[in-house]
């Protein structure tokens, strides 16, 4: 055996002084009552009297026979059969306990002050997160009240991903506690698929919060439409109604199908639930609500509309988003067909925080599903709508040349920006070719974090919240934020935030976009 002369390296420097050591020693020598015992409690005692050069070999003697016995003595008085130990999925990072303490505290905590431990332990160390002696913590935490806390702690279950899942489900408990529906919804939201036998079999348990969560989370699997379509029949909870009803909309059977043209008949807000929701049917269902109500619309003959108005057509574009089916293709034909009439459906003056008409919110919506669907038929659609109302809809196709072709798309509408000066004005059909392009850029944020622009976020089909953009614009041309900034070109003309779904954001937004 090779000498070994840097005892620090092994950490038997202090191996006499060592509490450990010694606690281990005298729980031993209180136990030891066999030869491998008494042969391991003396290689153990030869450790702590030795001198400090021999002592990495007296370590190393003592590790030995330790192994040796662990391996061919060891025994478990445990009835039944043995059973693996299940893989742990978490990485332990190679850094002391004492160095993840401040994180296990703040994750433990209260108070705002812990929010900022946590941001800048997953700025500056994330690997500590998928460590096990982290994870629980962390899951711990998800009761925590706080907004800004629980979008921190998603963002980093994001990351994390599926081997997140089994720390989610250890210690699970279906009572109504916050934490418990958090970590309901985290498990549909990782891995849902994988994870349906657990929810059906929790479910009979689960209570409040919690039984909500896990009837929404249901929706992951096919096979659940029968039971879904008797729990939305028999809950007495209306949540608990609501969310059987957003798991429905994701069926795609018949019976579903079905029950689904009737509630729509029956009731005027289920659009809601068809929000977020990716599948043919709630596709088809989101058609023919947004020809419902845009028709119902019309037929009041009104021209300002009350706030409930308002809520119910928005509702219904909002549930088309992100969808297309060839039922949902016609009602978007028709809305281009009606569109004059459309422009005139305005908010009624006193109804506060709410400055689009019909038409703008449909422009909107058909911009969230160019985002949200990158599938051809989409595009093939938001093309034909430009064509077909180019003062309303030019913004789709904009946008389709900004996410598929950004280096080549300020060549192709570029020229439609203006600049004054003493021989030329921007006539009308420049000024809504301008407002149009405006309309496309306000879909495209600059990340201060990463140096560039990219789209807003898509929503997840599960849960509806924005879960990372599906385009990356890597070449996005800078000469828009050079003609857009220059002081000749006009800048009037609302610029649509898409963070809120009836709210346009004014000049403003398009500053910050610029710098």
């Amino acid at each position: 055996m090779t000498a070994l002369t840097d005892t620090g390296d092994l950490g038997t420097n202090f191996a006499p002084e060592n509490g450990r050591l010694s606690h281990a020693v005298r729980l031993l020598s209180e136990s030891a009552d066999d030869a491998a015992s008494q042969r391991i409690l003396a290689a153990a005692n030869a450790l702590r009297a030795a001198d400090e050069a021999s002592r990495p070999t007296h370590l190393l003697s003592a590790l030995r026979l330790a192994g040796a016995a662990m391996y061919s003595c060891a025994d478990v008085n445990v009835s039944g059969p043995l059973v693996p130990f299940e893989p742990c999925d978490g990485a332990y990072v190679r850094v002391p306990f004492s160095q993840l303490q401040p994180l296990l505290a703040a994750l433990d905590g209260s108070g705002s002050g812990r929010i900022t431990i946590v941001e800048e332990a997953w700025a500056n160390h994330p690997e500590y997160f998928g460590d096990p002696r982290v994870l629980p913590h962390l899951i711990g935490a998800l009761g925590d009240a706080r907004d800004e806390f629980e979008d921190l702690l998603g963002a980093i279950l994001l990351k994390l991903g599926k081997r997140a899942v089994p720390y989610l489900k250890d210690g699970f408990s279906p009572d109504g506690r916050r934490e418990m529906a958090r970590r309901a919804y985290w498990v549909a939201r990782l891995d849902g698929a994988e994870e349906n036998e657990w929810f059906l079999s929790i479910l009979p348990r689960c209570q409040k919060e919690v039984r909500e969560t896990v009837i929404a989370a249901l929706g992951v699997s096919q096979d659940n439409a029968a039971l879904l379509l008797e729990l939305y029949r028999g809950e007495s909870d209306k949540k608990c109604r609501d969310a059987a009803l957003r798991a429905l909309a994701r069926m795609e059977d018949g019976d579903s199908r079905a029950f689904w043209a009737e509630e729509l008949e029956r009731r005027s807000d289920c659009p809601p639930c068809l929000e977020g929701v990716d599948s043919a049917l709630a596709a088809d269902m989101a058609a023919q609500a947004l020809y419902d109500a845009f028709t119902e619309a019309l037929e009041r003959g009104k021209e300002t509309l009350s706030r409930s108005e308002l809520l119910t057509l928005a509702h219904a574009a909002y549930a088309a988003y992100g969808k297309y089916s060839g039922a949902l293709r016609e009602a978007w034909l028709w809305c281009a067909e009606h569109l004059e009439a459309l422009e005139q459906l305005k908010p009624d003056p006193n109804v506060s925080h709410w400055d689009l008409t019909a038409a703008e919110l449909l422009e909107k919506c058909l911009l969230e599903t160019v985002l949200w669907n990158p599938c051809e038929n989409v595009r093939a659609l938001a093309q034909e709508l430009s064509e077909r109302r180019p003062a309303r809809f030019l913004s789709a196709a904009v946008l389709i040349e900004l996410l598929m072709r950004p280096a080549e798309a300020f060549d192709r509408y570029g020229r439609y920006i203006v600049k004054n000066g003493l021989l030329r004005r921007e006539s009308a059909a420049e000024r809504a070719n301008r407002i149009q392009i405006m309309h496309a850029l306000a879909a495209v944020r600059y990340d201060k974090e990463h140096g560039r622009h990219i789209p807003f976020a898509r929503k997840d089909a599960l849960t509806g919240a924005p879960c990372g953009a599906l385009y990356r614009l890597s070449d996005f041309d800078p000469r828009w934020a050079e003609t857009l900034g220059d002081p000749k070109v006009k800048r009037d003309g609302a610029v649509y935030d898409l963070k809120s779904p009836w709210s346009t954001a004014k000049l403003m937004f398009l500053m910050e976009w610029i710098e």
